[in-house]
This record gives C-alpha cells, structure tokens and sequence, in this order.
C-alpha cells in the first residue's frame, strides 16, 4: 500500500474496517456528523479524533499515511482557526496580545473545537472511503431509498450517479497531476505568490475539464451499449448480510460517541 490516498478511493485490504457492512460504517459517520454538529466541546472532538486515527489504524491505514494525507486540509483548519481567533467570542477575557491583536478565551477555545470538527469531518469521511467499495455505497444507498420509488424517486439512478462521483473523484485528481507534470516538462512555471499561481491554474483546467468530459462522453456510450435503462428493475450484485460484528460496532461506537457527548457536557 502506498502513502498517497486520496478522499473517495477505495484501498483494497482484509482488516477489521474493511470486513464491516458498509451500511453500519455509513450510519455510523451520519450520525456521528449530526451529533458533532449540536456541541462545540473541543474535549469532545479531540476524542472523536483519537478514536477514527484508532479505526484507521485497525483498518491497516499507517498513521504515517494519515499524517501525510491530511495535509492539503491544514489549510482549510488554519482559516477556520484564524477565523474564529480573530472574530469569535470578542466579549471574553483576553488571554494576550499578539502583534496589536487581542486573543481571547472563547476566542481560543472556538478556534479549537471547530478546527477539531473539521478534521472529525475529513476522518470518518477517510474511514467510510478508504475501506468501502463505491458500488457497495451505491448499492447501500438504493436499499434504503427503495421504498421511495414508489413515489417517482429514481433511486437507481441516484445511486448510479453517487457511484460514478465517487470513482471518479481519484481518477480525476490522478488526472489533474498527470497535466501538471505535462505542463511542467512543456515550461510551464507554477512556483511564485498566490496570483501568479491562480493564473497559471488555467492550464490546469482546460485540460482537466476537457478530459472530464471526454471521460462522461464515453462512459454515457458505454453504460448505454450495456443496455442500462433507467427506471427499470435491476438485480444486486452484493448481497449484504448483518453480523455480530457489525452490530457490535454499530451499537458499541452509537453508545460510546452518546456518551461523550454528554459527558463532555456538550
């Protein structure tokens, strides 16, 4: 396995996370997402992190990988954090002064809990990814949107369009440095400010757009030339079966998330 993932590829393996039903691992990260949205406890998330970076592990991903990976949304915790740093909670006591610009206390204690939220985010979306299959996603999804049908829901195509997003999220970025190096070798100079990088960026997006639509344009022949109708009845080619396994986890990691967030007084 190598160090590079990326947000949506499946990495093939036999462990613990990957032997889960995918609809436990999926209920798990929904209501795990619903419930960090109702506190702002930092304690909270910092635990939450600990315990995915531990399903991680567990699911043979190295922590050295994760720490590695995690770095393209350091920028997005470090907006957040200097966001709140600079606008939250003015009204608390100040803790100090730094360069004119006075940090408080709530100030601080938001920066953390909502930074810490973004990477609870980004884990259990890397745990769900990383260790299930697209189509088992898909085929997840259109059991439990079945019953909708009834009511003019394509719930086939929903899941159809939810499976190809999701496949095509690492092609995609694979596609996107495959141009970069291209455009490197051709002269193309990215290095330099933040404006100078935007406008060389256009060289990047024609092509990446270009090839996206290439790619739908064949995908929409193939999946045609297959004799996908849409609407019609279609048969499942995994069938998911509950375990013990499965509904340990659900329930113990349900209870176990219930209870921090009250403990933690959130």
């Amino acid at each position: 396995m190598t160090a590079r993932f990326i947000l949506g590829q499946y990495r093939p393996s036999d462990s613990f996370g990957h032997r889960l039903d995918p609809r436990g691992k999926i209920l798990f990260a929904v209501f795990l997402m619903i419930i960090s949205i109702f506190t702002s406890s930092a304690l909270f998330y910092l635990l939450i992190v600990s315990g995915i970076i531990i399903l991680l592990l567990l699911s043979k991903i190295p922590f050295s990988a994760i720490a590695a990976n995690a770095k393209p949304f350091v920028i997005l915790v470090a907006f957040t954090a200097a966001y709140h740093l600079i606008f939250s909670a003015r009204d608390t006591s100040t803790v100090f002064d730094l360069f004119g610009l006075r940090l408080t206390e709530g100030g601080l204690y938001m920066a953390a809990s909502f930074s810490l939220r973004l990477l609870v985010f980004v884990g259990i979306a890397f745990f769900v990814s990383l260790t299930t299959l697209p189509s088992d996603m898909a085929e997840a999804l259109v059991g439990w949107m079945k019953p909708l049908g009834k009511i003019g829901v394509p719930a086939a195509d929903i899941s159809l369009i939810v499976f190809i997003a999701m496949r095509f999220i690492p092609v995609l970025a694979e596609e996107f440095d495959t141009i970069r190096k291209a455009q490197i070798v051709r002269g193309v100079d990215f290095s330099g400010g933040l404006i100078k990088k935007g406008k060389k960026m256009i060289f990047l997006l024609i092509p990446v757009f270009q090839s996206a639509i290439r790619r739908a344009d064949d995908l929409a022949v193939a999946i045609e030339s297959r004799g996908y109708i849409s609407g019609s009845e279609r048969s499942r080619f995994n069938l998911f079966h509950w375990g013990w396994i499965d509904l340990w986890f659900l329930t113990s990691a349900v209870i176990l998330v219930a209870a921090l967030y009250i403990i933690t007084g959130a």
